[in-house]
């Protein structure tokens, strides 16, 4: 199996994805601010079929990992380390001498994160949602 990475996500690869590993829904006209305002994109492609992504957004001094996404049918195919791989890359290639890197995941997903270099911490979150 190739994969291919490159930086090109639509909305409705991105709506998609979501769909697969059962994230909630987000509005296509959210999701299109939301990717023109990601400051990285890394996009997996097997076979023409967008199959992963990931993002960042970013602001000088701290890096937040967004939309960490692998479709289950091809997942265990290493493509959630490629994608993470490349946001290395990109934080590498900046030129900042500190950089906090965020991700905020499920207990099912640390033990990925793990081996990838991140690690656990205790933190906060704010859930908010209009009905």
């Amino acid at each position: 199996m190739e994969i291919i990475y490159s930086n090109n996500l639509s909305v409705q690869d991105y709506c998609r994805l979501r769909r697969t590993v059962e994230f909630y829904d987000i509005p296509e006209e959210h999701v299109k601010r939301a990717l023109d305002r990601s400051d990285f994109i890394v996009v997996a492609t097997v076979d023409d079929i967008t199959v992963g992504m990931a993002r960042i957004i970013e602001d000088g001094t701290q890096v937040f990992v967004m939309d960490v996404v692998v479709d289950p049918e091809y997942q265990g195919n290493d493509i959630g380390r490629g994608l993470m791989e490349k946001i290395r890359e990109y934080i590498d290639s900046t030129d900042y001498d500190r950089m906090i890197v965020n991700l905020i995941t499920d207990d099912t997903k640390v033990a990925f994160y793990e081996k990838v270099g991140y690690q656990k911490e205790v933190g906060m979150r704010l859930w908010l949602e209009r009905s």
